[in-house]
């Protein structure tokens, strides 16, 4: 029977079967298992218009976070389809940001004014460099404890509530740091990241009052990509929407759970239904992006996990072309056959450059890559690069503008004291930077008095005088402007950095101009999108609310040029942008969320992918676990996720490459083929088991076959994978006169030779016109 509801037969109609039992689920929590490119996306957004359209649920009750501003762009852009202006109601954005804004209404329960500043990772870590030198701490890095503290954060435990054992001398200096790092945040009037959620937590815990506010306030919550909830915003869900009963929807996949080291925790989603007792689980396993030979290639690697939700994913399109695999010499033959690879199916015509991407594992492999690329002139982008925010130029137009609201942020001052350059040199900074710790007053408050800082001479003190009467302009103005773009060009025009960078005449200072220039074009973008929201709000008032509930937009009353700075502090590097019409680079990490018609893995070895840690860490957990039976330990049970998601991305075509040599970290390694080549079956890429490749022997290795470009179009593999004997094994002892063979200078015959191993220096006499050659002795076979 066909819904009689009109907007229910239109959310419904283009649904399968399980994607409409999403939808129409009642009350009560729900688990959502949703498979790579099962259309999770069109589940939540219609499961929010359903619950607005059918059941009448006011769009200020909803609220939908996800992980990236992208995904919260995509989710706002389709709910505004199907809504129209009441999605403008909806509470649709990132944790962090979501978390920010509640913080912000209620900063003055957290210590804090509603015009605090958000600081990134540069920030942080110059606060604790800050706190290390006042404890006296020397003894271990500043990255390494704003890790730790990073680690607590997602943990959602404070310093006192640190978990150090007596005789962990590190974890107690930690702990020491922390809660330094922690008081100067706040006489700063300063968050971190971590402090968005963990600050929030810690509210709501502790004051259940406000608690019961948003409580009643949101009566439905629906979270995206759940798999990759840690700790602390598990526990912020669970304060909002209780167990067992709320109205919580949660939807991901524990099969692409990759972000442990970012503090994300696979059990979050594994153990919902024992959190939420009796919730409904519903599995999405229709498959609309990849080809059924790829998914299958997936699920033989996934399906070797042993704590996983089971699911197969299976799709109505065409079986497709079997999988690629690419067996190369070392990694620079890897990076000129993937480029040769990418210009071959250019020259097709069926897939363009922007629908290709190169996937690995370490950051570290990518410069072979875009050095053949650029050789072979296949344009690309690193995705996941320097965010534009991320400039310096534009960090340091950031810091004026969060010194407008907040002059109390000193992170921000000491960036800019001297920039431009004004004359206030290291001296002086240090003197000033005593003087207000010694007072416990804040860089900005010292400034009203610099002649009463120790040992500095009248010009230091003028400049310094100049500096303030600069900042204490820009801070009035800040008070009375109502624009964010406004402020924006006020800082430029009174600062004079653009000026400044035009007249250095050099190239690069007219980018970092430019840079700028842009930066205010992102300022009046985000004015005229806040006023079109608020004309939107204006012609769609909300009904009647209950007295008792808050149900104010949570920007409500927020300045413009504080909204505008919270969001530019929120972008990361999941919300960078492919570039159009170039091959996309990137880091398996960087992939999720990403699709393309062709996918290239690189790397495909053990102790490249699967990672080296990994690898080691199954060996310690097998050999002290007598018990774990084959189980994969969590680090390992992670890589396979990872290359579940590498494989996912592909819709069409999916080239795996290997190397029998690779340099990488300065070290010549021979690995083995990755298990995870081994555990696709033979069939997938179209060749028989005996062809799958073997491990190769530390040897000087062979050079590939080349397959003739008239063959057919099976599977591209180099059959000499298992190298042959050489008395070249180590160059070692007396190989002078020995024949060998190089692929562009032909046969030779070496003269000396310098060292041992693979790295050696061969000298060697090349015919035909050559002449003497001095070579490393990987690139040579016998002749």
């Amino acid at each position: 029977m066909s819904p009689a509801n009109p907007h229910e037969t239109a959310l419904l109609e283009d649904l399968n079967a399980p994607q409409r039992e999403a939808v129409l689920h009642g009350d009560g929590p729900l688990l959502v298992l949703s498979g790579a490119g099962s259309g999770k996306t069109r589940v939540i957004t219609r499961r929010v218009a359903y619950l607005v359209k059918v059941h009448d649920v006011y769009p200020w009750r909803i609220l939908a976070v996800t992980f990236t501003n992208k995904a919260a762009r995509e989710m706002r852009e389709r709910l505004t389809q199907l809504l129209g202006a009441q999605a403008n109601e909806l509470v649709v954005s990132t944790f962090h940001s979501a978390a920010a804004q509640i913080l912000r209404r209620e900063a003055e329960h957290v210590g804090l004014t509603r015009s605090f500043v958000i600081y990134d990772d540069s920030d942080q870590l110059n606060v604790v460099k800050r706190a290390m030198r006042e404890a006296g701490i020397e003894s271990m890095q500043p990255r390494e404890i704003l890790h730790r503290i990073d680690q607590e954060k997602n943990a959602a435990r404070l310093p006192e509530h640190m978990q150090v054992a007596p005789g962990d001398e590190r974890g107690q200096l930690v702990r020491k740091v922390y809660a330094a790092y922690q008081e100067r945040l706040r006489a700063a009037n300063a968050v971190d990241f971590g402090d968005l959620l963990l600050l929030l937590v810690t509210l709501f815990r502790t004051r259940p009052d406000v608690l019961e506010n948003y409580r009643r306030r949101f009566t439905h919550v629906l979270v995206d990509e759940f798999q990759d909830t840690n700790p602390v915003q598990y526990a912020l869900l669970k304060q909002l929407a209780p167990p067992p009963s709320a109205n919580l929807v949660v939807v991901g996949d524990d099969d692409q759970s990759i972000y442990r080291w970012r503090g994300a925790d696979v059990d979050n989603i594994l153990g919902f239904p024992r959190q939420y007792p009796g919730a409904k689980v519903v599995k999405l396993e229709q498959n609309y992006r990849s080809d059924q030979n790829i998914l299958d290639a997936a699920h033989e690697v996934i399906r070797k996990n042993t704590r996983r939700m089971e699911k197969k994913l299976w799709s109505e399109r065409p079986r497709g072309q079997t999988l690629d695999l690419l067996l190369n010499r070392d990694e620079r033959a890897e990076a000129q056959e993937v480029a040769r690879q990418i210009l071959a199916l250019q020259r097709e015509g069926f897939i363009k450059l922007s629908s290709m991407a190169v996937f690995y594992r370490a950051n570290a492999q990518s410069r072979v890559l875009e050095e053949a690329l650029r050789l072979a002139r296949v344009p690309y982008t690193l995705v996941s690069g320097r965010s534009f925010y991320d400039r310096a130029e534009v960090r340091d137009a950031s810091a004026y503008l969060r010194l407008m609201v907040n002059p109390r942020s000193d992170a921000d001052l000491l960036r800019i004291i001297n920039i431009p350059a004004r004359g206030i040199g290291d001296t002086t900074v240090e003197r000033l930077t005593d003087f207000a710790n010694a007072r416990g007053v804040s860089l900005y408050e010292a400034l009203s008095q610099p002649e009463q800082v120790p040992a500095l001479n009248g010009a230091a003190v003028k400049r310094l005088k100049g500096f303030r009467n600069l900042l204490e302009s820009l801070t009035a103005f800040a008070q009375t402007n109502e624009e964010a773009a406004g402020a924006v060009d006020q800082m430029l025009r009174e600062t004079k950095l653009v000026e400044t960078l035009l007249a250095e005449g050099s190239d690069e200072a007219q980018t970092r101009a430019e840079n700028l220039r842009e930066f205010l074009g992102a300022a009046q973008e985000f004015d005229l999108n806040r006023a079109a929201a608020a004309v939107a709000a204006a012609a769609n008032p909300p009904p009647e609310v209950p007295p008792e509930v808050d149900a104010a937009p949570l920007t409500a009353d927020v300045p413009a040029l504080q909204a505008f700075l919270e969001q530019i502090s929120l972008v990361g590097e999941a919300d960078a942008e492919v570039g159009d019409g170039r091959v996309a680079l990137m880091t398996l990490h960087a992939a999720k969320g990403l699709e393309f018609d062709a996918v290239f893995l690189t790397g495909m070895e053990e102790n490249v992918f699967p990672h080296a840690r990994a690898v080691k860490s199954e060996t310690t957990f097998l050999s002290e676990d007598a018990s774990a039976d084959g189980e994969p330990s969590e680090e390992m049970a992670e890589e396979r996720r990872l290359c579940y998601v590498g494989f996912t991305r592909a819709r069409k075509r999916l080239f795996v490459s290997l190397a029998q040599c690779r340099s990488l970290f300065g070290e010549l390694r021979y690995n083995a083929p990755s298990r995870f080549l081994r555990d696709v079956p033979s069939p997938l890429f179209g060749i028989s088991e005996q062809e799958l490749p073997e491990a190769p022997r530390p040897r000087v290795p062979s050079m590939p076959r080349r397959r003739p470009h008239d063959e057919d179009d099976g599977p591209r593999i180099d059959r000499s994978y298992s190298q042959a004997s050489s008395d070249m094994d180590g160059v070692g002892g007396d190989v002078r006169g020995m024949r060998v063979r190089h692929e562009q200078f032909g046969v030779g015959r070496v003269v000396s030779a310098d060292g041992n191993g693979p790295n050696a220096k061969v000298t060697v006499e090349f015919g035909g016109g050559v002449g003497l050659k001095r070579i490393i002795a990987r690139f040579l076979m016998p002749g």
